[in-house]
């Protein structure tokens, strides 16, 4: 039962959102559980049922931020106003964030940043259209 106090959260985590294999989760806990015991606490737990729960979520969750940025280029396009470029900046930079994409190396100053024209939201909006 210490094991599992100690490993047990680690390894499900493991398995269910970074979709692990038991083989690699044992290697990455330093062979301190077996495999064996990997494999009963998988199916105790039904961690099958929950990596496929949260793939569900993830994905549903991806759509709707994908919609969102689509929402908000069409806007910006059709509108350029400052508060659109900035609703559609931070809808894309969210998708980005999502996706594990860095969108910026450290924050700008409002100087440092640059107007976007036309032709930087048709390329955003085929971008968008990609994913």
């Amino acid at each position: 039962m210490a094991k599992q106090a100690i490993f047990y959260e680690e390894a499900k985590r493991l398995f269910v959102q970074e979709g692990l294999s038991i083989e690699i989760i044992y290697e990455r806990l330093g062979q301190k559980v077996a495999r064996r015991t990997l494999s009963k606490w998988k199916a105790d737990g039904n961690w099958d049922e929950k990596r496929k729960e949260f793939a569900k979520i993830n994905d549903d969750l991806n759509a709707g931020l994908v919609e969102v940025a689509k929402i908000a280029i069409a806007r910006a396009k059709a509108d350029p106003s400052p508060q659109n470029m900035f609703a559609m900046a931070k809808a894309v930079a969210a998708l980005k964030s999502y996706q594990g994409v860095k969108v910026l190396e450290e924050e700008t100053t409002p100087k440092d940043r640059k107007v976007l024209s036309a032709l930087d939201l048709d390329e955003i909006e085929k971008q968008a259209k990609l994913l």
